[in-house]
């Protein structure tokens, strides 16, 4: 098989080919890869509770029992049906019986497996890649007007209707995960109940308030806007209340990746306006001004800039063993500081 993405990557987790015994799930958006992973399993087996037929086995079993895969691969369900091999949490450095059972597959078991973002040189990664028996899927979250069609569809599957401008006000808001995506779908249609109407930027704000106030969306505009008290009470608040480090900080990259995209209009020669324009999902009408003034300030190579120290950021929580809390945080106020004097010496 070979790597598969969009509507490809749609249509065999709903149907797997049958020719596959392997897939494997990598890639940022830990949501998509849950729901995947879920998605597969019930293909083959309607209780993924069921014993005899899921079998989900630690990573780390795998070093210390590396037969343990092969064994569960081959074994027979009781009661008959197709069995179920799960691995979550796969690593390079203990991918050593999935990549044997790839090239030597046992049983009629489907594994999946998932994983972390895997950089192109992964041995799990190409392993699964250039396997004739497995497929790869990377899990990568919906933005711009993909993240709008995704938006209307699961609206659509749990009977909403959703105006314009509330569409865009949600995109706004969801966080960079697929699984809270359809959580904030599922909230949306138990608060409005049986009501036959439409879903507005109002009901969002009275059923999303953890989301609309002191947000990671509030916080990129903070950032951008050089206010580092503020910055530093919201996040303060995020972080209190169990907000991941790496998803602010990811959450602050796409509001600065929006600024640089229409950044890019206006060197082309559009106007502010028609720039934020070309965004998707839209500007909420009640940021345009911010992201107005915002754009106006910050230049491209500013813009990359802060960008790049951003992922800089997220790599330092991972490796450096200081509370990424901390690191994360001392990032934040460093690119609003740079903010503030951008707006100092273009005033």
């Amino acid at each position: 098989m070979t790597k598969l993405s969009g509507s490809a990557a749609d249509s065999f987790v709903r149907r797997p080919d049958p020719g596959v015994r392997a897939v494997l799930l990598h890639g940022p958006d830990e949501g998509q890869v849950r729901e995947r992973m879920s998605l597969l399993t019930r293909t083959l087996c309607p209780d993924p509770n069921d014993p005899f037929r899921v079998a989900d086995i630690p990573p780390a079993a795998l070093k210390d029992d590396p037969a343990r895969l092969f064994d569960e691969c081959a074994a027979l369900a009781f009661g008959g049906g197709q069995r179920v091999v799960r691995i979550s949490g796969l690593s390079d450095a203990l991918a050593g019986p999935v990549l044997s059972f790839l090239s030597t597959p046992v049983g009629d078991a489907l594994l999946i497996v998932s994983a972390g973002v895997l950089t192109p040189r992964s041995k799990l990664r190409s392993g699964f890649e250039t396997s004739k028996i497995g497929a790869s899927i990377a899990c990568y979250p919906p933005e711009g007007g993909q993240l709008i069609s995704v938006l209307r569809s699961a609206c659509a599957d749990e009977g909403l209707r959703i105006e314009p401008q509330a569409l865009d006000y949600l995109a706004s808001l969801l966080a960079n995960d697929t699984a809270c995506l359809h959580a904030e779908i599922e909230k949306l249609r138990l608060y409005l109940g049986d009501e036959p109407r439409a879903l507005t930027i109002e009901n969002i704000q009275a059923c999303c308030g953890d989301q609309s106030e002191h947000s990671i969306f509030e916080l990129a505009f903070a950032v951008a806007d050089g206010s580092q008290k503020t910055v530093q009470g919201i996040s303060d608040r995020l972080l209190a209340s169990g907000d991941s480090p790496i998803t602010i900080l990811r959450g602050i990259a796409r509001h600065f990746d929006r600024l640089l995209q229409a950044r890019g209009a206006t060197d082309a020669g559009q106007s502010l306006d028609q720039a934020m324009k070309t965004l998707r999902p839209a500007v909420f009408f009640k940021d345009v001004a911010a992201f107005r003034r915002q754009l106006s300030h910050w230049t491209g190579p500013a813009l990359l800039a802060a960008i790049n120290r951003l992922v800089d950021v997220e790599r330092q929580c991972k490796t450096t063993g200081i509370p990424a809390a901390l690191v994360a945080q001392r990032g934040l106020m460093e690119i609003a500081s740079l903010a503030k004097r951008i707006q100092v010496s273009r005033n």
